[in-house]
């Protein structure tokens, strides 16, 4: 059998299997594929230097790590942490798939940052953490959450009229969210 640079999704009942589905983005052989302990993810690796991060339910990739030098071999997933292990040619890297403090802007005693799909303000003096104004883009807080989270978030400081924050994600290949509110409500 000819290796192909692709993952075939089989379904097996007792003695027989058939594939279900195909998840095609590889470029050379396929070296190790795993499943994610905590999302519903596919992690693979292949001789094409990449490590790509598959949405099961949709069927699609939604993150690719690249090195440039190294052919990955083999991967391990943290069954409580969020650590991936990739062995490469010239050894193994640790990283994280997404990151787990989320982007945020202070000014002025307060701290602005997204959460469930919302840009919410938190008063350090009072304690106080409200809602702000929802987001008008989906991809920033999707449930699986991977690489979909904002890069980061800056307050405008110099608006006199209001308040605004630009908020910066990769999804769609990059996108920009101006978002304007009142702070003081």
């Amino acid at each position: 059998m000819t290796p192909r640079p692709l993952l075939a999704i089989l379904a097996l009942k007792e003695t027989k299997a058939w594939e279900v589905d195909t998840l095609r983005g590889h470029t050379n052989n396929v070296s190790c594929v795993i499943f994610h302990p905590k999302y519903e993810l596919i992690i693979s690796n292949s001789e094409d230097r990449s490590i790509r991060v598959w949405d099961i339910s949709k069927r699609m990739g939604v993150q690719t790590f690249r090195r440039e030098n190294d052919r990955f071999w083999i991967l391990a997933a943290h069954s409580e942490q969020n650590l991936l292990a990739a062995g490469h040619d010239s050894g193994m890297i640790v990283f994280k798939l997404e990151r787990e403090r989320p982007a945020y802007d202070i000014y002025n005693g307060r701290m602005f940052y997204v959460k469930d799909k919302y840009l919410r303000m938190h008063e350090f003096g009072s304690q106080r953490d409200v809602p702000v104004v929802s987001l008008r883009r989906g991809g920033h807080s999707q449930p699986s959450g991977l690489g979909n989270g904002p890069r980061s978030l800056s307050y405008n400081t110099l608006d006199q009229s209001g308040s605004s924050v630009l908020i910066c994600s990769e999804a769609d290949g990059g996108s920009y969210e101006l978002l304007t509110f009142n702070a003081d409500a």
